[in-house]
């Protein structure tokens, strides 16, 4: 995995000169550069301020070396650079859309989904029920929530529609984060998982709901990229509503590794370093370079973990499209306890 170019300040400019990327920004009336790299360094150019630029040279010297090029909106992928021969892989594509008109098979692959992720939410909290009682701590609450989430996934076996599986997933995610909940620094004001969309007009969310969404949404940019990989059309999904320029297939694979790529690595940024989460809700500045931090954190996870995360997202996308292809069974990542 190469380097990721993260474009996060407003005014910047990313152009080329002599065959190498140059980002831009202006300060006191004056263009300086901050970063000069060769495309045979960078994996991604990652651009999520509004405010940049990038030339039509930088768009065409990344297509060229391949280099994936997102726009980040938010905390959600909003667009990448794609090639002309993008949607060749037409018989994927056709039984993708087959499949997911039949109720049978769409609720088959929608459970294996929250199979998966259920699985690795248990994963989690053992872990750090573990970590809790080697310290001499309490944790039974931890030990009750995986076995809340053993009975709720239990449950998946009788599941015949995709919506639910949908609830089943809603359940387990109820659980989990309340017992995420005892495992975050009080000082970061977590208490439950906020989405944007829940959130009441004019309010924030705490400092560790927002790393949680810049984490998903480096998530996003890799599984986005492992479906664009396996030839897969990333907006016919099996366990998500489907609407129009929602790639839902993105979030379907997303789910089972959202335990592993971003909570557990997130968990541990939060109780080792809160001070600098809690500079996600402070002055612009301090903003900027605590997200530069979560997404180091949540990268460096999907690069150094052995085997590597970003391998086994590829892997499972693969494996997601043979198993269209074949009409067989789909299983889901489950990482080892």
């Amino acid at each position: 995995m190469g380097d990721v170019l993260l474009v996060d300040k407003h005014g910047a400019y990313l152009g080329v000169q002599e065959g190498l990327f140059v980002l831009r920004v202006r300060e006191e009336g004056k263009w300086k550069d901050v970063v000069k790299v060769s495309p045979a360094q960078l994996d991604s150019i990652v651009i999520t301020v509004e405010g940049a630029s990038i030339s039509a040279a930088a768009a065409v010297l990344a297509g060229s070396h391949g280099i994936d090029l997102v726009f980040i909106s938010g905390h959600e992928p909003a667009c990448r650079l794609l090639p002309a021969t993008y949607g060749s892989s037409l018989k994927v594509w056709l039984k993708q859309l087959r499949q997911s008109a039949s109720r049978v098979r769409r609720a088959e692959l929608a459970r294996a989904f929250v199979e998966g992720k259920i699985h690795n939410q248990k994963v989690i909290l053992r872990t750090f029920h573990k970590v809790e009682v080697g310290s001499g701590r309490r944790a039974e609450s931890l030990k009750e929530a995986v076995e809340k989430l053993e009975e709720i996934g239990r449950k998946l076996s009788g599941v015949q529609d995709w919506r639910e599986a949908g609830a089943v997933e809603a359940s387990a995610a109820r659980v989990y984060w309340e017992a995420v909940r005892e495992l975050v620094p009080r000082e970061l004001g977590f208490t439950k998982r906020l989405k944007r969309w829940s959130l009441p007009p004019g309010e924030q969310p705490d400092p560790f709901n927002v790393a949680l969404n810049i984490g998903y949404s480096a998530l996003a940019k890799e599984v986005w990229r492992a479906v664009f990989i396996a030839g897969l059309n990333p907006y016919v999904g099996f366990l998500h509503a489907r609407r129009p320029g929602r790639i839902s297939l993105v979030y379907d694979l997303m789910e089972e590794f959202r335990p592993v790529a971003v909570d557990r690595p997130l968990i541990k940024m939060a109780r080792r370093e809160p001070k600098a989460l809690k500079q996600l809700v402070g002055s612009e500045e301090k903003r900027r370079e605590a997200a530069r931090q979560v997404w180091k954190v949540v990268l460096s996870t999907l690069r150094d973990t052995q085997p590597p995360l970003r391998s086994e997202i590829t892997s499972q996308a693969r494996k997601l499209a043979r198993a269209i292809l074949e009409g067989g069974e789909y299983t889901p990542y489950k990482t080892r306890w």
